[in-house]
């Protein structure tokens, strides 16, 4: 087996880069609106990243700003404020070529 293939490793710096998108200071602000708009969601609310993308913007981190994104739904879905409903939708973002966004619902 080569190094290119280890799935443990690969969990390890998945991390790593979650960790390190969310916790950068350039987008502590962006981190604030998300919040502040995530709160005010209604308990049972079904959103996705566009929705969020649409409501607060991107937030300013370069090339890696959807390391971000990604990272901010980790983290809810991590700390039980959100649930994967088993649904996707078709992103309508321009850069994302119609790629595929999770469904999420508020829990809590």
């Amino acid at each position: 087996m080569s190094d290119e293939f280890d799935f443990g490793e690969s969990e390890k710096e998945a991390k790593r880069g979650m960790d390190k998108a969310y916790g950068s200071a350039r987008v502590h602000s962006w981190q604030v609106d998300a919040g502040r708009w995530f709160m005010l969601l209604p308990i049972g609310t079904e959103f996705h990243a566009d929705d969020l993308i649409k409501a607060v913007g991107l937030p300013d981190e370069g090339p890696n700003k959807n390391n971000v994104v990604g990272a901010w739904f980790n983290g809810l879905a991590k700390s039980g404020f959100i649930r994967w409903t088993g649904k996707t939708v078709k992103s309508e973002r321009i850069d994302r070529h119609t790629g595929m966004n999770r469904v999420w619902v508020k829990i809590k």
